[in-house]
C-alpha cells in the first residue's frame, strides 16, 4: 500500500490525517523491523533467520490482509478481477 492508495480510499476532509497516521506507521515499521532482524539474527547466530523472519512476517501480513481486507475499488469483485 502506498501514500496514494491512502488519499485515494480517504474521504477528503481528512485525507492529510490519514496519509499522516500512514507515514507514521510506516516509519516506525522501518524502525523496529531493523531492530527486530538484528535481534533475530544475534539469538540465531546466523542472518539467515533474519530473512526467514521477514518472509514469515510476510506470510503472515499477506493472509491477514486476505482474509480481512476490503476491496475498495468499485469495479473490481472479490475475486479481484475486473467486471
Amino acid at each position: 500500500m502506498s501514500a496514494a492508495a491512502v488519499a485515494d480510499i480517504s474521504h477528503p476532509a481528512w485525507r492529510g490525517s490519514a496519509i499522516g497516521v500512514y507515514r507514521f506507521w510506516r516509519d516506525l515499521g522501518y524502525g523496529i523491523g531493523a531492530l527486530g532482524l538484528g535481534l533475530v539474527a544475534q539469538f540465531t547466530g546466523h542472518i539467515e533467520g533474519a530473512f526467514w523472519f521477514v518472509a514469515t512476517s510476510m506470510a503472515l501480513s499477506a493472509t491477514v490482509l486476505m482474509l480481512f481486507g476490503e476491496e475498495t475499488h468499485p469495479g473490481l469483485h472479490s475475486a479481484g478481477t475486473v467486471v
